[in-house]
């Protein structure tokens, strides 16, 4: 039958006929477990312990009969095979049993049937295991997450719609945190996955850790996690109060130093919360509430907690508006490029810088801080970007065939996630060989942080740009996180002094120094420097007594359309008009 013994749970009264049974099965298989029972109470005792592979039962006995035994086992919820052994049992009474879920009915004077039924019925056990196991599997991930088995969305949603009910019918306050992981995905490009999905392992631990049973911790995906707290209180300030307590419990726990495969690592979570009671919180705004608060913790500095408000609602819908709009911008042509002058010691126009605006159908003319962090975290700021770049190459090849100016340059902005991108160097190549214009009129700009935020890849990128002729210019100087040594080793053309220097200039004498020190540094390095920012006589007279060879600002033009431009460039050939 089986390799390993048989275990029978025999239930019969006369211990004569129980000897023929045992003999019967010795004779069948390898080896043989067998109890006898004869009382109920025995038999209550025996079920306890679900380990019989098959029971083996008289019809009648002392007390009791063989459907009380059925009931019992069914009581017990065993999936266990019945079969009743009797000397005497009569059909109806046989067809009863069976109905009542004996797996068959065998006569005591044929005992030669009893190994084989034995055997079916084993399979057939064997058989509803493995399709019970399968059902929990698949249930398990229907609704579990696999990774850190805690409940998924799934689950999440339908436990929160009790919870809901549950408070409609208590009057409790609930709770949903909404949990994202700080910086999560510098782990995983750093260490790998592997890393990540260790650490997702040990914050679930550390959640479980920090809430009641009747709670629940669930995770929906990547580094998002919710914990559901239910029956805090029916009173606002008290429930406000006790889940700050948890709330800042879980921020404390999650900020502990995690050892992962030998590596101390230092993660914190910004959490979001949004308190529901009963009819007044719908399901659906309860994620959006609790997802606003989350990103008001990250704007907040991180490793905090925040609550919803309406206010946050207001914002929301704020951005939601202006994501909208902004995807129809490009499509529907809003917007317009601006151009600065840039001179030199001579007053000599040597070229221009484009500067993006958004001509926004109800808010106006947008600048672009207005637009651009937003263009970026919704993944729109490429198309911007090439936009750009289509509209200054055509503006370049235009004065390519005009004598006064095919000697202009324009400097182009570029956004740290357009510089990311693997084919960045081939996108621009591509664009400036369609236009046909010569790369050493198109200088692009790159911010210190863009640039230091990965080196060894700027390093590849620039050598290459700066071999096919585009220049280079390090944007907004001095304001971010450059050592001379990074400064010596990246190809730059040009050094832009960022204009929060020129503006105190000449009475700040520290900002005096460190734009000499600039000036100097660019002229040792081979590199042109300009400063932007301008906007007096009186510092634009100080810089050049400086040495500074360039200048871009206010007091030698303002950002202007091209017609302007053109207006400006026409007056003034070759020189910049100075008020």
């Amino acid at each position: 039958m089986t390799a390993r013994p048989l275990r029978v749970l025999l239930v019969e009264g006369c211990e004569n006929d129980a000897l023929l049974l045992e003999r019967e099965l010795r004779g069948s298989c390898n080896a043989l477990l067998m109890r006898r029972v004869d009382t109920p109470e025995e038999l209550h005792d025996a079920l306890k312990k679900p380990e019989w592979d098959v029971i083996l039962t008289d019809h009648n006995l002392p007390g009791f009969n063989a459907e009380s035994v059925l009931q019992w086992v069914r009581q017990a919820q065993l999936d266990i095979p019945v079969i009743i052994v009797s000397g005497g049992i009569g059909e109806e009474a046989a067809v009863k049993a069976m109905k009542a879920g004996a797996s068959d009915c065998i006569m005591k004077d044929n005992l030669a049937r009893l190994p084989l039924a034995i055997e079916r019925e084993l399979r057939e056990a064997e058989a509803r295991g493995r399709q019970r196991q399968a059902e929990q599997t698949m249930r398990h991930l229907a609704f579990y997450d696999p990774l850190t088995q805690l409940p998924n969305r799934r689950l999440l949603m339908d436990r929160l719609e009790q919870a809901l009910t549950s408070s409609l019918r208590n009057g409790q306050y609930g709770a949903l945190l909404y949990l994202d992981l700080d910086n999560f995905k510098k782990l995983n490009d750093t260490l790998g996955h592997n890393y990540g999905d260790l650490l997702l392992k040990k914050v679930a631990e550390r959640l479980k850790s920090c809430i009641r049973k009747e709670d629940t911790v669930a995770r929906l995906g990547g580094d998002e996690f919710v914990v559901m707290l239910e029956s805090l209180n029916d009173q606002t300030e008290q429930t406000v109060r006790r889940t700050k307590l948890i709330g800042d419990k879980i921020v404390a726990a999650l900020g502990r130093p995690y050892l992962l495969n030998g590596h101390r690592y230092h993660a914190s979570c910004s959490v979001g919360v949004a308190l529901f009671h009963g009819g007044e919180s719908r399901l659906d705004s309860l994620f959006t509430q609790a997802d606003t608060a989350m990103y008001a913790a990250k704007k907040a500095g991180r490793n905090t907690l925040r609550f919803f408000d309406p206010a946050m609602q207001a914002t929301l819908n704020k951005r939601v508006n202006m994501e909208n709009a902004l995807r129809q911008a490009l499509s529907n042509q809003q917007f317009e490029l601006y151009y600065q002058l840039q001179i030199n010691a001579d007053n000599t126009v040597i070229g221009v810088e484009a500067l993006i605006r958004w001509r926004h159908p109800e808010l106006g003319l947008m600048l672009p801080a207005e637009f651009i962090p937003l263009s970026e975290e919704i993944g729109l700021i490429s198309m911007i970007g090439q936009w750009v770049l289509e509209t200054v190459c055509a503006q370049l090849k235009v004065w390519e065939k005009q004598p006064l100016r095919k000697h202009l340059s324009i400097a182009v902005n570029v956004s740290s996630l357009q510089f990311k991108k693997q084919y960045f160097v081939e996108d621009v190549c591509e664009i400036v060989k369609r236009h046909a214009v010569n790369p050493a009129r198109l200088k692009l700009e790159l911010t210190e942080n863009l640039v230091l935020e990965n080196v060894d890849d700027a390093l590849v990128k620039m050598r290459r740009l700066k071999a096919l002729g585009f220049l280079l210019s390090l944007d907004n100087f001095g304001t971010g996180y450059s050592s001379l040594n990074y400064l010596n080793r990246l190809p730059f053309n040009q050094i832009k002094i960022d204009h929060s220097f020129i503006g105190g200039m000449p009475a700040e004498v520290n900002d005096a120094f460190i734009v000499e020190m600039v000036i100097t540094i660019g002229r040792r390095l081979g590199m042109e420097v300009i400063a932007e920012g301008v906007s007096t006589r009186a510092q634009l007279d100080f810089l050049r007594g400086l040495g500074c060879p360039a200048f871009q600002g206010y007091l030698l033009g303002k950002p202007v359309l091209y017609l302007e431009l053109e207006s400006q460039l026409t007056a003034h050939p070759g020189q910049a008009h100075i008020n």
